[in-house]
């Protein structure tokens, strides 16, 4: 008699679905831009130099973003941020909030919300600093990962980021980047 047991394809299959369905092991998701909108709104204060995605690899895109102000330096500016979910056309989701960016940058524990957005990609970005602001903003080969939404409780759907950036309470720019979440 062999003290071996044999395991079937049958038994594996049915510990890792028992694995998933109580958190032992985690599935991993992918994350992919898939659009990208830059309006601009005041010509004579700012303009979008680059706004584009770009294919880096398999299912792979980059977001490159470069914004030229022509009036600066910037010491007032407000963003408003929200977050939509498509389901029969894009629905309000999860957050939508606004803040003065230099008390941010000043301050950033104050706006918790935002500070998880901003970490998101400010290795990437030229905007990690306090006001004033000027000359050009850019955020360069920003790639989605799963770490990076890791506060967002984000089901497998396609998503909208809108952000309206308001200088001296006028709006300069709206930013539209349209994501999916694959599990």
């Amino acid at each position: 008699m062999s003290r071996f047991r044999v395991i079937t394809l049958g038994n594996i299959q049915l510990f890792l679905n028992l694995a998933l369905l109580f958190g032992l092991v985690q599935a991993k998701s992918s994350f992919k831009f898939t659009n990208i909108k830059c309006l601009e709104h005041d010509v004579s204060f700012s303009r979008f130099e680059i706004c584009r995605l770009k294919v880096v690899g398999r299912d792979v895109v980059s977001l490159n973003i470069k914004v030229r102000l022509y009036k600066s330096p910037v010491t007032n500016s407000t963003v408003n941020l929200a977050f939509y979910k498509k389901s029969n056309g894009f629905k309000p989701f999860l957050y939508n909030g606004t803040a003065d960016v230099c008390a941010f940058f000043a301050n950033r524990q104050r706006y918790p919300i935002f500070k998880i957005i901003f970490d998101m990609f400010v290795r990437n970005s030229n905007l990690n600093h306090t006001c004033p602001y000027s000359d050009v903003l850019a955020v360069e080969e920003l790639v989605l990962n799963e770490g990076m939404f890791r506060y967002f409780p984000l089901s497998e759907a396609e998503y909208l980021f809108k952000a309206k950036v308001y200088a001296y309470n006028d709006l300069k720019a709206t930013l539209e980047i349209y994501f999916y979440r694959k599990d």
